[in-house]
């Protein structure tokens, strides 16, 4: 997904040097045609292998919270479909993770403290996620929109005017290519559903006639909202991993 981003903002910079100066202006538009397509592709890629994690997240639950066991054809398969590196990962470091803090044996009460656990770091992750795309998404739009009123007002150059008028359209056209105002309402509509998954889940877990079948229910439920949610990044895992830990196990953990 980064290179995805990268390829978009490459085409962005190129094009706007081809507006600026007089770089290459046969190739530049060819070469920025170029860069759309890739990133296509790599986006395409990246959401086949967003959907084989996802594949693999969910029987790694169901094995954590009910003893489910991943048979090695299914392993076998999901490993041959991802990438090369993914061999490694899996059976070194995911498949023997105690992923989660619960410390109930298999069973409803187990299930239903991992998707409390689960969806508590979705909510938060998905709210940092939320607060940089809108960040970034409102500095882009501000920027631009004062960029043009002030060339409008001061600049006298017509031809200059003209370029950098182009220049702020492309930017507010590269604001909706990278998907900015779709991933801010994407990561908000998670962060609330899994905050209501987590609500639902400590609800299960003070009634005493929970079934194993309310769990499976809510499991799959989140399962789905979180497959249709954008993706969460591991750099951004990896920097709130030791601050969410230590809260869950201070405050939330049974």
């Amino acid at each position: 997904m980064r290179f995805s981003l990268g390829c978009k903002l490459a085409g962005f910079i190129i094009g706007t040097l081809a507006v600026l100066l007089p770089l290459l202006p046969a190739y530049a538009a060819l070469l920025v045609f170029g860069l759309s397509v890739i990133a296509d592709l790599v986006a395409w890629r990246s959401d086949t292998y967003k959907a084989i994690a996802e594949t693999l997240r969910r029987k790694l639950d169901g094995q954590d919270a009910f003893g489910w066991e991943i048979s090695k054809a299914e392993i076998s398969d999901l490993l041959v479909r991802s990438p090369s590196n993914l061999d490694k990962l899996v059976v070194a470091e995911v498949l023997a993770e105690k992923y989660f803090a619960s410390r109930e044996g298999y069973g409803t009460r187990r299930a239903l403290e991992n998707i409390q656990e689960s969806a508590w770091w979705s909510k938060h992750l998905s709210e940092r996620m939320r607060n940089y795309y809108l960040t970034g998404t409102c500095l882009l739009v501000g920027v631009s929109l004062v960029v043009l009123l002030t060339s409008v007002q001061t600049v006298n150059n017509q031809q200059f005017s003209s370029s950098l008028g182009r220049i702020v359209t492309s930017v507010l056209t590269l604001v909706f290519s990278l998907n900015l105002f779709r991933s801010v309402l994407g990561y908000q509509n998670f962060s609330l559903k899994a905050g209501q998954v987590e609500k639902a889940a400590e609800s299960l877990l003070m009634n005493t006639g929970a079934s194993e079948s309310d769990a499976i229910k809510l499991m799959n439920e989140y399962h789905l909202a979180r497959a249709f949610a954008p993706l969460l990044p591991a750099w951004l895992w990896k920097a709130m991993r030791s601050e969410l830990n230590e809260t869950w196990k201070k405050y939330r953990q049974y």
